[in-house]
This record gives C-alpha cells, sequence and structure tokens, in this order.
C-alpha cells in the first residue's frame, strides 16, 4: 500500500498532486488547471533500467487557457516527466515533455503554425509536510518543425497545488 511522502526523503514517492498554476511570457498570461500521477510502469520500464532510482516517474496533465491581446486559447497536454526531490528540504526539481494541443495557433499576433505543439518544462516546488506544494516552473512550447512557422512561447509560472 502506498502513501504520499510529503515533505520527506525517504518512503514512496506522491501519488497524486492537484492544482492551479498561473504565469505569462511572449505576449501571453496563463490559468491552467494541472494534475499529476505516480508512473509506475514508465518508472520499471525506463528509469529503473538505466539505474535512476532517485528519479520518480510521473504522468503530467493540464487543462488551461492562454489569454492575450487578441483571442484566448484553450491549452490541453498530457505526458511524462521525472522528478527528483532534493534531500531533506522539501524540494522537488522536475523535468517534463508534454504534446500539447491548442484550440487556436494563430493567437495575439503570433502563428503557432498549428494546434499540435509540444511543451519541454523544468521546476522547483517546495513541499513541506501537509500536502502543500508552491512551485515556480519555466516552460517552452513549440511545434518541433512540423509546421512552416515555428515562434514557440516561453511561459514563467507560479504554482500552488495539493498533494494526496
Amino acid at each position: 500500500m502506498a502513501t504520499p511522502a510529503t515533505g520527506q526523503t525517504q518512503g514512496p514517492p506522491l501519488m497524486r498532486e492537484t492544482g492551479l498554476r498561473s504565469g505569462g511570457g511572449d505576449g501571453f498570461d496563463t490559468f491552467e488547471f494541472y494534475y499529476r500521477q505516480s508512473a509506475p510502469g514508465l518508472q520499471a520500464a525506463v528509469l529503473d533500467r538505466l539505474g535512476l532510482k532517485r528519479w520518480d516517474a510521473r504522468w503530467d496533465m493540464v487543462l488551461g487557457i492562454w489569454s492575450g491581446d487578441h483571442r484566448d486559447t484553450a491549452v490541453a497536454a498530457i505526458g511524462p516527466a521525472v522528478e527528483r526531490r532534493l534531500a531533506r528540504s522539501g524540494l522537488r526539481f522536475s523535468l517534463g515533455l508534454q504534446p500539447t494541443l491548442l484550440s487556436r495557433h494563430d493567437g495575439n499576433g503570433k502563428d503557432l503554425g498549428g494546434p499540435l505543439q509540444f511543451t519541454s518544462h523544468v521546476g522547483i516546488a517546495w513541499a513541506p509536510a501537509g500536502g502543500l506544494v508552491l512551485g515556480l516552473r519555466m516552460q517552452h512550447t513549440s511545434n518541433a518543425r512540423l509546421y512552416d512557422s515555428n515562434p514557440g512561447v516561453d511561459i514563467a509560472a507560479v504554482e500552488i497545488g495539493y498533494a494526496f
């Protein structure tokens, strides 16, 4: 039976987390609902085989809105991430890559090329005991040259969540 391990460096990884993220960059403001959960199959198939025992595999999911000067864009993303809890501080470092769908790819004076994009991120979060999670995240969204236009969007965001 697994139990959450918020703010701890020993024991099983956090099983689930949900929260809100908001930020901005490249002419867009964002408001997103996120959900993360452990990915035991990915953990066993990739991280454990590579000997990365201190890293935890996750699935990251996002539903949100990017707003700007012209039109709002709905955003949905899901994909893998890895996370490492840093010794005894309650800090967590994460990296991830999520395929991303946009309802509008030509918003705010930028043509992102098409609806399919990829979002990579790096983040740091503090998870003291009790379930609270406070984080900072830098992300880059672009289409990996699937389309002729590929300017990309960089966003810095803060997040507040609850791990359970």
